[in-house]
């Protein structure tokens, strides 16, 4: 059993006959850096919050990583497979809900076949960055049927924008590209 007179003071004067402590210098063979208490407990509460945020949707889940198909051409990220949300549209017109038209893809240059911004024809065309799915510019989108010249089904790029109408107005519009076409 302890007794309260064996127990040293946290504070105050040093008991009388108490040795002074003095801290020594490491070897030179002994690392220098050790972990401090309120470190450690500083960066175990840090994980935790983030934890705790994280739990709370406070942070937004992270993009799934691809292992192939993935497609980033120039600054275009395209999805490799087509949404859930065109996943039961037919051959024409594809790729999505919005309004899809070969006239709003660019013709020529370094992004042919994508759509038309306010780069290549100003303030008729504007593009959608990170609109789809998560995140991508486009999405490749395939129908397994007959479509087209395609006997036996086909493989759309499709990479959405905005077009101006005469009346001022901006709609939804996917450039839509043949990437494959199985015969």
């Amino acid at each position: 059993m302890i007794e309260l007179e064996d127990v040293p003071p946290l504070r105050g004067p040093r008991p009388a006959g108490a040795r002074r402590i003095r801290r020594r210098p490491l070897p030179p063979d002994e690392p220098r850096f050790r972990p401090v208490r309120r470190s450690v407990l500083t960066g175990l509460a840090a994980a935790g919050a983030t934890a705790g945020l994280k739990a709370l949707g406070v942070f937004p889940p992270a993009r799934d990583a691809l292992a192939s198909g993935f497609q980033l051409v120039g600054y275009y990220d395209i999805y490799p497979r087509c949404p859930s949300y065109a996943a039961n549209h037919n051959c024409s017109p594809g790729c999505g809900p919005s309004y899809v038209c070969s006239w709003c893809c660019r013709t020529s240059g370094k992004y042919k076949g994508f759509h038309k911004s306010g780069v290549s024809d100003p303030g008729r065309y504007k593009l959608r960055p990170n609109q789809c799915y998560g995140g991508y510019d486009g999405w490749l989108w395939a129908y397994s049927k007959s479509c087209g010249n395609c006997k036996k089904g086909v493989t759309w790029r499709c990479h959405d924008g905005w077009k101006k109408s005469k009346k001022g107005n901006w709609y939804k519009t996917i450039c839509r590209k043949a990437m494959a076409c199985k015969n």
